[in-house]
């Protein structure tokens, strides 16, 4: 990823730390040819600026015991798309939120403990919101590249 208007350092503290976020301002600095506290420095400014808005720990839903990966589809009728974009939002099952072009439609990357409570979760929103045009949910086998957790 390359950030514009900020310079290649920024850019490059930015990648390292995408990468690791537990990585020293000294093996940084090293990296980038800086101090260790110049990257303080610029890491904070890239803080307040809201580049760098947080840290995480990225947990890996296939990897975890007792959790499956599923896609949800949904269309929905304008009218009705704000209320299921919110109540998607709020799901503590929903992992990611994506909205399409297109039609009004979302698809989300959720997590459960079992193909019955993903089932139960789809009825659900089925149930819950009115104006559902088709909706659609596909168990993940295996993540071939990249990551189902935004990064």
């Amino acid at each position: 990823m390359h950030i514009n208007g900020i310079d290649e350092k920024d850019n490059k503290i930015i990648r390292l730390l995408q990468n690791n976020a537990r990585m020293s301002y000294s093996d940084i600095g090293k990296t980038v040819g800086l101090s260790r506290t110049a990257v303080s420095n610029r890491v904070a400014s890239l803080e307040n600026a809201g580049i760098i808005s947080g840290y995480r720990a990225v947990i890996n839903p296939q990897e975890s015991p007792e959790m499956m990966t599923f896609l949800v589809n949904i269309e929905i009728k304008p009218e009705n798309f704000e209320e299921a974009r919110q109540i998607f939002a709020d799901a503590p099952e929903t992992v990611t939120l994506i909205q399409l072009t297109g039609s009004c439609r979302l698809a989300a990357i959720c997590v459960s403990q079992d193909i019955k409570t993903m089932r139960s979760f789809v009825n659900n929103i089925y149930k819950s919101v009115s104006g559902i045009l088709s909706i659609s949910a596909s168990s993940v086998l295996d993540v071939i590249k990249g990551s189902i957790t935004p990064e």
